[in-house]
Order: C-alpha cells, then structure tokens, then sequence
C-alpha cells in the first residue's frame, strides 16, 4: 500500500470518528432524596445517571457536568419538581423528580360565622387543619351548649331562650402548637323584643326595635312581597303571634318574629279563610273578633289545632258605622266607638264567644282618630288638633279618665299611634316620629325623630314580639 493510500484512509477513518450519534441521549435513573421532607423543608440530593449526553440541565439549578453519573446537594423549602434534561446532537430527553414539603400546621373554623335563634336546631362546624395530626380541641364562650369537647367537627345548639342579641365565640385549638381559629356565632332571642313593624301594602316593610332612650334600630327590611302583600289590620291572637289580615278577600298570616326580624309563618290563609270584607279585627285571648260597620255583626272564632279560623259565632244586633272598636281591658272587654257623634259601647266576650253588652252611657268627644291599649290605660287621640286623653275601662264598662292631654302637649297631625314597650310611638309617613309615656296628667318625650329617622312610607305601623 502506497503512503497516499494511508493516508486517505486515516482521513475516512477520522471522519467516522465525527458523525452523529446514533440516537438521543438516555437517562438511566434521576432520583431526589428524601422525596419528602417536614414543614420548612431541608437538603435534598438530586442523582442521576445519564448515557450520551453532550449537556446536563436541571430545572432551578442549572447545568451540571454531564457525566454517566453525577449528583448535588440542593436545598429545598416548598414542594416543587425537578426536571433534568439530557441532550445532545441528536435530541434532548427530560426526566422530573418531585420533592414533597409538608405545609406548616394550619387550622380553621368552617363556617366562620353563623346566626341562630334561641331554640332552634343547632348547626355543624369543621375544624380544617393541614400540617398537623395532632388533635383538636374545642372550647365556647357564651351560650349554648356543644355536642363534643374534642373532634374534627361539633354541634353548637344555641339557647333554649335569651333576651338579647348575643354574640358567642366558638373556638377550635390545636393541641400542642398553640394554633388556635374561631367562628362568631349571632344568637338572636326566639322572638323580637321591642319591636315595631313599619308596613307597606305591597308587603315591604321594615322590623325594627326600640331600645333605651328610644334608640331605634332596624333589624330586617323586605322587600315587596317579603311579608304578607294587602294588609288592611294587625291581630295578636296569642300574646306572642301575629295575624296580618286583607278585608279584601279574607286572606292572611299568622306567625311570630324571631330576635333577626325574620317572620316565621305558622300558617297561610288563602282567599275565604278568614271572613272577608270586615271592617274592624279585635284580638281577644286565643280568638279574634271580626266587625263588619254594614251590616252591624260580629264573627269571634278560636284557633284549630292547625291554627285554623274555627267554629265563628255570628252576632247580629250590633249598631252599626262604629268607626273604632278596641279591647279595652284583661276582661275581654271590647268598646265600640262612632267618631261623628262621640257614642260608644262596651261589652264582653267569654270563652265560647258569646257577647254580653254591658254599658253604654258614655259621654265622649268626637272624632278621636285613634284609640289604643297601653300599659297605662287607653289612650284616645284626636289627630286634627293634637289633644288626648288616658281612660280606664273597669270590668262592668265603667270608664275612668285618669289623665287629659290639652293641645300643645301632643303634637297634631299623627297618622299612626302604637303602643310599644318603650312607650307611645307617633308617626309620620315621612319618617318622622315622636316616643312618649303617659302618667296622670303627664306626658314624657322620651324621643324625637326626624324626618328619615324612622323608616318613611310605612300605611301601617304594629308592635310585633314581645
């Protein structure tokens, strides 16, 4: 063989040497360890074996030198994956490791706030703890009573009764790490206490109370539709219930309003269910007296145990046009009043309803626009010019004027009156009002509002609750 023939061949074999590589690199293991480490985190070790690489990359580190094997020391705080990439001329691979770090030791309360009424069902909370396993414990400050002291969750049952709105704190604790979350629990008492309805025929309203010094706060408002639409007259058949009523068809509600304002309906009365086109509603003990000013009669019912309108007795031989007929007295004593002439009459109701006229030689003023209950006796008010007067009805019907309100001490022009805890509330549809007590003589502002300050646009005020 000739020298150029070596040569050349040197050449060739030097230029095998130099070509590609017959496939992309492999890698043969990529590893961390420890896989998982406690909360903080820790060192980890990232190894690898890899065969025809030209290049090592490893996510978040770097390149490494690519030999078969290699390994390094990272340093690791939250869960995260590795990925080593392998290439050269031919291609690239990739491979991941994943490193799971415990998250800190947590702990929460769901729900995190929730309301209840004094003697209703309780509800459930969850403790949610990450992190940890070690157990939980619960604690509660104020009332109400809990299913469990220890557990991932607990039954908060509130008060069989409470006076006031009340806030409790329902707290579950880590044991051992000093973590501890809460939840705020609102306990309203199982009925409103001071409170007054401000109405609207298309059953909007606003709830509200009257607390000391006449404070008011509203509680809840509905909207349209939110409580009974087309009230003509309020009821109270028992001392806690109320009874909305339309003349216009003999429909209605009885129900109560819980310390939150919410109207909890115990029954509906549809079209026909009450007696319709009835003039006046006078709530007795557990009955109801319903005056029709026409025809002169009277329909006084008890409540079935479904709290159905029952057994009416119809009473005829009334007078007829009286204008105002109220309960007057504890002796289910109920006077008839007629505004143009200043007449009136009184009689009672006993248990099976039966009517009893006991008195009327009465000697009146005229046109007195409202007359109502209150703890100091009945209130008569005449709207046009501002004057009143306090008047006690005795079993027999026998009036007693114990107090006399000149123009001046009352303002005029009142559009509705009602007889509150706090005291006598006027009210204008503006919002404006006026709080006061009666004794003797004496008539006590206890508080002014003005317009806005109560809520505007009520047709109807009532006291509701307690």
């Amino acid at each position: 063989m000739t020298r150029t023939s070596i040569v050349l061949l040197g050449l060739l074999l030097a230029a095998c040497n130099t070509s590609t590589p017959a496939g992309p690199p492999k890698i043969n293991a990529f590893t961390a360890t420890p896989a998982s480490l406690p909360s903080g985190g820790g060192s980890v070790r990232l190894e690898w074996d890899v065969t025809g690489a030209s290049s090592l990359d490893i996510s978040g580190v770097g390149s490494v030198t690519p030999e078969g094997r290699g390994s390094k020391t990272v340093n690791v705080t939250a869960s995260r994956t590795f990925t080593l990439t392998a290439t050269n001329s031919a291609g690239s691979v990739s491979k991941d490791a994943a490193v799971t770090v415990s998250p800190a030791p947590s702990i929460s309360v769901t729900p995190a706030s929730s309301a209840f009424v004094a003697g209703d069902p309780g509800g459930s909370f969850d403790a949610v703890v990450t992190g940890s396993s070690a157990a939980v414990k619960w604690s509660l400050e104020g009332p109400g009573s809990l299913s469990s002291s220890t557990g991932p969750s607990v039954i908060y049952t509130p008060p069989a009764a409470l006076s006031v709105l009340t806030t409790a704190t329902l707290t579950a604790a880590l044991e051992g790490t000093g973590l501890s979350a809460s939840a705020t629990l609102s306990v309203a008492p199982a009925v409103l206490t001071g409170g007054v309805l401000f109405y609207k025929a298309d059953g909007s309203g606003t709830v509200g109370s009257l607390g000391a010094g006449g404070a008011f706060t509203p509680v809840k408002a509905y909207a349209a539709g939110g409580l009974p639409a087309g009230t003509t007259h309020f009821g109270k058949p028992y001392e806690l219930y109320e009874l909305f009523y339309s003349a216009a068809d003999g429909s209605g509600a009885l129900g109560t309003f819980d310390g939150t304002g919410a109207f909890r309906r115990l029954r509906t009365y549809a079209a026909g269910e009450l007696p319709a086109a009835q003039d006046q509603v006078v709530s007795l003990n557990e009955r109801l007296v319903f005056y029709k000013a026409s025809t002169g009669t009277t329909l006084c019912g008890s409540y079935g145990p479904d709290y159905g309108f029952s057994n009416p007795v119809t009473q005829t031989g009334y007078s007829k046009d009286w204008n105002l007929v109220v309960r007057v007295n504890d002796a289910n004593g109920v006077f008839f009043y007629k505004q143009p002439t200043g007449t009136g009459g009184y009689g009672t109701y006993d248990a099976a309803c039966k009517w009893s006229y006991v008195y009327s030689s009465y000697s009146l003023s005229t046109n007195w626009s409202h007359i109502l209950r209150t703890p100091g006796g009945v209130l008569f008010y005449r709207q046009s010019d501002g004057i009143g007067a306090l008047v006690t009805f005795a079993a027999n019907g026998a009036p007693t004027q114990t107090g006399t309100y000149v123009s001046g001490q009352l303002a005029k022009g009142w559009e509705q009156v009602v007889s509150t805890p706090a005291g006598v509330l006027f009210y204008k549809a503006d919002g404006s009002g006026e709080l006061g007590t009666f004794s003797g003589n004496t008539y006590a502002k206890v508080k002014s509002y003005a317009a806005g300050e109560l809520p505007a646009g009520a047709e109807r005020l009532a006291r509701v609750g307690d």
